[in-house]
């Protein structure tokens, strides 16, 4: 009887374990199934056109239009992810919300550098194997912020881009490896001078009334060492400003990140300089190209930048 009574307990217990087995393949089926690549509708603001896409070509001219075409082909394949990652979010959040009912808007003012002309065999290579492949933490697609180079260390979000919600629980504080010298060096050092009167016309511009400026001084750091906040002393008092808000309002071309090393006002002029280029925040570009010449794969440059996510694919 006990020898019975065993085998149906083992029986009972071995149909259990499969029922399980098949419950959770199907779990995972559904969480894994690929969905149809999205089209995306992009305005060229040149041309004062809408035009709609298949989402793998725009991830195309971003990335011809991000990097150069002529980089390490895992480099460009890590520009892929983290530049399909912004626009699916985009389109998830703000689908028909541009001008002229557009998605996204072509243009790294506004969104993502955007040349399709500069597209090559290297860039299609690169697209192609990471079709769908995007960057996500828990599930939710993050946001993939890049940038050209990080000074030698990359910023949280709310240091280097003054970002007004909880800090992202993928940003990092990381060495990264942009400061060599095959960089040119104006990606890797910057100097620039304003006169006091350019910064009081772009305050002015922005809302923050300023007037006869007599000094600056940077009134907080971030982790990264990058100047968080920027106090201006004027004949009207202090005021204070984020310090990638300034650098947006001046000229991020000449004032070229927030990563300021020495800041001096003296005879109505700014002179300041500092390193990096960029907000700092996520991938590093010349990082991602460094690391893609020491023989790093696509899928680790992606990760080193961001903390706790996942490549995750999206549609074959």
């Amino acid at each position: 009887m006990d020898g019975n009574r065993n085998r149906s307990l083992l029986w009972l217990g071995i149909g259990l374990l499969v029922v399980v087995l098949v419950v959770v393949g199907l779990s995972r089926g559904r969480r894994t199934a690929l969905a149809k690549e999205p089209t995306i509708r992009v305005y060229l603001a040149d041309q004062k056109r809408v035009q709609a896409m298949p989402m793998e070509e725009y991830v195309a001219a971003v990335v011809a239009g991000e990097m150069r075409n002529y980089w390490p082909r895992e480099a460009l394949a890590a520009q892929a992810i983290v530049a399909r990652t912004f626009a699916l979010k985009t389109l998830e959040e703000k689908r028909g919300k541009g001008p002229m009912g557009s998605d996204i808007q072509a243009g790294f003012k506004q969104a993502q550098e955007f040349k399709p002309e500069n597209i090559n065999d290297v860039i299609r290579s690169a697209v192609r194997e990471t079709r769908g492949k995007v960057l996500t933490h828990n599930g939710k697609l993050v946001d993939a912020w890049f940038h050209s180079n990080a000074g030698g260390i990359t910023a949280l979000a709310k240091e280097g881009l003054n970002f007004r919600g909880p800090e992202p629980p993928y940003t990092v504080v990381k060495k990264s490896p942009d400061m060599t010298s095959d960089v040119p060096a104006e990606d890797r050092v910057w100097s620039a001078t304003f006169s006091t009167a350019e910064i009081e016309a772009a305050l002015n511009k922005i809302g923050i009334p300023v007037r006869g400026i007599t000094g600056m001084t940077i009134a907080r750091r971030g982790p990264s060492g990058r100047a968080q906040t920027i106090t201006i002393r004027h004949s009207g008092g202090d005021v204070t400003i984020g310090g990638n808000d300034l650098r947006v309002a001046l000229d991020p071309m000449r004032m070229r990140s927030n990563f300021i090393t020495s800041l001096e006002v003296r005879d109505g002029q700014v002179r300041m300089s500092g390193k990096g280029f960029g907000h700092g925040v996520g991938m590093s570009q010349w990082g991602a190209h460094n690391m893609a010449k020491a023989g790093r794969r696509h899928e680790e440059i992606c990760t080193y930048y961001f903390k706790d996510v996942r490549v995750e694919k999206r549609w074959a």
